[in-house]
């Protein structure tokens, strides 16, 4: 995650959290929000890194909380531990959620559970501005593997979650939301998915018919030729119905054209050794890594490479 001023390194939130829950600590003072933001990065930081000593603290902790309780301390001295603990959990469940519907699709997320994640928006917003997205979002939308369409499922989901209005009854805390507007998110997200499938099937059938005619990309003509096979193409063999964006055409004639570049000018180049060239083409053309890697995979059985050239080059 990005460094922030009044980040904890590890040792030092593990010490707070120790000196926060323990009975000869400081548990009986208020627990701050800045405490608990600080908390919550360093579990996140220690999630991403897969470093279990947060999990390991938290077992040592609830064994001694629970010796005191036997040496006759009040139940009320679990009471922090279990405050945060909970806090940790929340953030595990909403991390979880944003994962995978940006590297999955949005199959597991409904009305339900899009009302939850509305909860934990403006909890974690109510800890510290801005908290939500730098612990959930901001370094997700920044990793290379995520693809274009799980950065749009992502950003749909935030964005239409925050302008969500909420209402609060005078009578209890509660908080309602109008249902109506969490529906349409979860409606968009569908169209989205449903968009991603025929984009894809459309760009293997225009790679396709470009290959076999690679003369055909390079005048209007033989494009308008192409769509129209491929019109054909996802009518019969994919029962595909009702009107093609012209933009999914376009996108799939763009990475036709990036991918002739990358595969015939830059990979040959990469491979010599040139792997500043990789990263300029990532950064430049915005093709999804996982399609540039596919395009390495191809283009080293066809010229009998190492597999292990890849990881090199991949490394850098």
């Amino acid at each position: 995650m990005t460094h922030h001023p009044n980040q904890l390194n590890a040792e030092e939130a593990l010490a707070l959290l120790q000196q926060l829950v323990l009975l000869n600590g400081s548990g009986s003072t208020g627990l701050s929000r800045l405490q608990v933001m600080q908390l919550l990065c360093a579990r996140k930081r220690a999630l991403v890194a897969a470093d279990h000593s947060f999990d390991t603290l938290l077992f040592e902790l609830g064994k001694q909380l629970d010796e005191q309780i036997r040496d006759g301390a009040p139940q009320a001295v679990k009471k922090r531990f279990t405050l945060l603990t909970g806090y940790f959990h929340r953030l595990e469940l909403a991390t979880g959620h944003l994962n995978h519907l940006a590297f999955m699709g949005s199959s597991l997320l409904d009305l339900e559970l899009l009302v939850e994640l509305k909860h934990d928006m403006e909890w974690f917003e109510s800890i510290a501005g801005g908290l939500f997205a730098r612990l959930m979002v901001d370094d997700l939308l920044k990793s290379p593997l995520l693809d274009s369409y799980g950065r749009r499922r992502v950003k749909l989901l935030v964005d239409g979650l925050a302008r969500i209005q909420t209402v609060k009854t005078q009578k209890n805390d509660m908080k309602f939301f109008d249902l109506q507007a969490v529906q349409e998110i979860v409606n968009r997200l569908q169209q989205l998915e449903k968009e991603e499938r025929l984009f894809m099937l459309l760009a293997e059938i225009v790679v396709e018919q470009s290959r076999l005619n690679q003369a055909a990309m390079s005048t209007p003509q033989g494009r308008e030729i192409i769509r129209r096979v491929t019109t054909i193409e996802l009518r019969q063999r994919h029962a595909v119905e009702g009107d093609i964006p012209d933009s999914l055409f376009q996108k799939a004639f763009e990475l036709v054209k990036l991918e002739a570049i990358y595969s015939n000018a830059i990979l040959p180049q990469v491979v010599q050794g040139n792997t500043a060239l990789r990263q300029d083409f990532i950064k430049k053309s915005g093709l999804d890594l996982f399609y540039l890697e596919d395009l390495e995979d191809q283009y080293c059985r066809r010229n009998g490479l190492p597999s292990d050239m890849l990881d090199l080059i991949r490394s850098v």
